[in-house]
């Protein structure tokens, strides 16, 4: 929450100064009127997506913020598209008059990427040392009973990888040039050596 507020005081800093860099009235970008119609829009577009338990569950604040983000620029351009289309009925004197109301027009779309930003979710800050430590245990955790071929002489690891490839005794007599029998016997040395039973225990 501190750091939603402290983006939002940011971004407003930060409007304000470009406002008093290109002498333009405050009150022109902040329209109440606008954001009221804006807010008004976002809360009503969420509606459809919130769920009766949806404020029992844990994480129901990243779920709201994500759905109030995603319609955020929905409402913004609805908004815009309204206030373009009421503006191009209105009679006008002059071309100059049609593009300043056209430029006060596409505030709400300004509002929605405001508040895109603000809501934008930040990247962990883990270095690319703690990245590749997660995902190593994330590959732990989806290879619980992963086995170590470490034990192996080079011939039994060429078995057992064409085991893996799911060739029977003969075809891997085949591929590496020897026995069947001689194939049964590296077979029996990497059940006993892994402690496995079985050829699918070693896939």
């Amino acid at each position: 929450m501190k750091k939603t507020l402290k983006k939002l005081a940011a971004v407003i800093l930060y409007m304000l100064l470009l406002c008093s860099l290109l002498h333009t009235e405050v009150s022109l970008l902040f329209s109440p009127k606008h954001i009221g119609m804006f807010l008004l829009g976002c809360l009503l577009l969420c509606v459809p997506y919130l769920e009766k338990d949806m404020y029992q569950k844990p994480g129901r604040w990243r779920a709201l913020e994500a759905i109030f983000k995603k319609n955020a620029i929905t409402a913004g351009y609805l908004e815009t598209f309204m206030l373009i289309f009421v503006s191009m009925l209105q009679e006008r004197v002059s071309w100059e008059e049609v593009l300043a109301e056209l430029a006060l027009d596409l505030r709400p779309l300004f509002y929605g990427f405001v508040c895109y930003i603000i809501l934008k979710d930040e990247p962990a800050h883990d270095s690319r040392k703690d990245i590749r430590e997660k995902e190593q245990e994330e590959e732990a955790e989806e290879q619980p009973n992963r086995l170590d071929l470490s034990r192996l002489t080079r011939q039994e690891k060429q078995v057992a990888e064409l085991v893996k490839r799911g060739l029977t005794n003969r075809e891997i007599g085949e591929e590496l040039c020897i026995s069947e029998a001689t194939v049964k016997k590296h077979m029996s040395n990497i059940f006993e050596k892994l402690g496995i039973e079985s050829r699918r225990e070693l896939r």
